[in-house]
């Protein structure tokens, strides 16, 4: 993975550099777990809610559901 940039980056350029650097990982993990069975859909939300730090329960505080 690219390492941020090393100069005083603007906030679109450190965004767009990080976007840069995450986007094959991430569209590796999406093409895997469609290739399993997971709809598209599904597993964006499912991205979407481990990045914000939400595991779907309301009962409990947000907490990784694997160790």
């Amino acid at each position: 993975m690219n390492p941020p940039p090393s100069d005083a980056a603007t906030h679109a350029r450190y965004l767009a550099a990080c976007l840069f650097a995450l986007e094959p990982s991430v569209e590796s993990l999406i093409a895997a777990a469609t290739k399993s069975g997971w709809k598209r859909d599904y597993v964006l939300l499912a991205i979407m809610a481990i990045a914000m730090g939400d595991n779907g329960s309301t009962a409990a505080p947000a907490q990784p559901m694997h160790s």
